[in-house]
């Protein structure tokens, strides 16, 4: 396939302008020798292309919960107030779904990352089914990975498709000298990508300083858990301790701006981070999968913790593209390179939108940051094959998918009354029992 006349994103993020060959989804800059027949070539001079996006850190389940943690801090999920009551009402109502009713979830969720464009996903909520999940992941047509918490033995080392599996590390409220040691041996069997949830809020902060007086990321780094293929997400409440440990073993932190304010986690340390050498990536986490929202934020953030202009729009970029590909060892996705999967995002030219790209002076990145629209984005690419084109999903059939998402939240929602009194879930009980085996609790 030939993109004749096409303006893409370098891997410096500099627009270039010229042709692209994909060649058995690989990407290939000269391609003069090359020959494609007529209706292999499409001319590109209305769009710019992109790398496909990382959501580096998400929840699957939680397209369902919108707004149900509105206003209270995730301790605090669960108790017995009245949000508290519908809170585990929801949770008790997500376990019973069955698998088929649980697909379709996954299904619409992944749909929309592809319209937003991203083309990676980290999934960190399997619920009972890894295999089921990276399984709809893949039947959308995008790469991700799975955090497949305690069942990682189910499902390593194989993928489905492009999805792999990972593992989990501990959350502070999770970790002993116990449950470290099997951490460690965990390690030593299975060669994969480690995740968690790492000093996400001052409650977590708390537990383990009070617990052993030192932070999580210092355990981690104490007992060998802490390397390049360790992901940690938020890491909202680090110190410029933990900053370098993290910097030191190579470890990836997964930034999620919109989830840490909303949920008054706090703002992360990004600065500090990125001035040390960690490498930053970004994530929606909870309940939305805008990506572009989260990248806007970022840089607003950015612009009140560091010099005004220490960071710029592209170095937003890179944390949406060749970051999350170096946290989760994709080094051939990110960027659009000689040799690279073509993993791509054709977003239309708005003739009303001034470009300005010159070796001193570009506003392309900045405006691609502030200005896109999701209808802008109107093909998306996923190792050299179409996911959606012209706006169409081109792999599923969405209407399907809606009207089961559809009927799988009415099932959630048509029992939860706000009076009603729902026995204990397991959400709620981990805080006092974290040895439950309940996906739900892991949230």
């Amino acid at each position: 396939m030939l993109f004749k006349n096409a303006s893409y994103l370098d891997e410096n993020c500099n627009l270039v302008n010229g042709d692209l060959f994909i060649d058995d989804g690989v990407i290939k800059i000269d391609c003069e020798n090359d020959v494609v027949n007529d209706d292999k070539i499409i001319d590109c001079q209305d769009y710019i292309i992109i790398p496909g996006l990382f959501n580096a850190h998400f929840h699957g389940y939680s397209l369902l919960a919108k707004g149900i943690a509105r206003d209270m801090k995730i301790e605090s999920w669960c108790n017995d107030s009245q949000q508290g009551r519908i809170q585990t009402q929801f949770f008790e109502n997500l376990d019973k779904l069955s698998s088929e009713e649980y697909e379709w979830v996954c299904l619409k969720v992944n749909a929309e990352m592809v319209k937003k464009g991203i083309t990676f996903v980290s999934e960190n909520e399997p619920a009972y089914w890894p295999d089921l999940v990276a399984g709809a992941i893949d039947k959308i047509g995008l790469r991700g990975i799975i955090d497949t918490h305690k069942k990682i033995e189910e499902s390593y080392p194989k993928n489905v498709g492009n999805v792999s599996f990972g593992t989990h590390l501990l959350e502070e409220e999770d970790i002993t000298e116990e449950s470290l040691e099997a951490c460690v041996l965990n390690k030593k069997e299975y060669d994969t990508i480690y995740m968690t949830h790492c000093m996400e809020n001052d409650w977590r902060r708390d537990i383990i300083y009070t617990n052993f007086g030192r932070s999580s990321i210092e355990l981690y780094k104490e007992k060998g858990l802490l390397d390049h293929k360790t992901v940690l997400y938020h890491g909202v409440h680090m110190s410029e301790k933990d900053i370098e440990l993290v910097a030191e073993t190579q470890a990836s932190v997964v930034h999620c701006p919109n989830s840490n304010l909303w949920s008054g986690a706090g703002m992360a340390p990004v600065s500090k981070m990125l001035e040390k050498g960690v490498n930053v990536c970004l994530g929606t986490d909870f309940a939305s999968v805008d990506i572009w929202e989260t990248m806007k934020t970022a840089y607003y953030l950015l612009k009140l913790s560091s010099p005004f202009n220490r960071f710029q729009a592209e170095d937003i970029f890179k944390l949406a593209t060749v970051n999350g590909a170096k946290a989760y060892q994709k080094n051939d996705l990110g960027v659009i390179r000689e040799g690279f999967k073509a993993d791509l995002v054709f977003i239309k030219k708005d003739p009303m939108i001034p470009q300005i790209n010159s070796d001193d002076f570009s506003t392309v990145v900045h405006n691609l940051i502030f200005e896109t629209k999701e209808e802008s984005i109107r093909h998306v690419m996923v190792d050299g094959k179409w996911v959606m084109f012209d706006r169409e999903l081109l792999t599923i059939n969405e209407k399907e998918i809606d009207e089961n998402f559809k009927n799988v939240m009415e099932k959630v929602y048509n029992s939860i009354y706000p009076n009603g009194v729902p026995s204990t879930h397991p959400a709620y009980e981990a805080r006092h029992d974290r040895d439950k085996d309940n996906w739900a609790c892991e949230r």
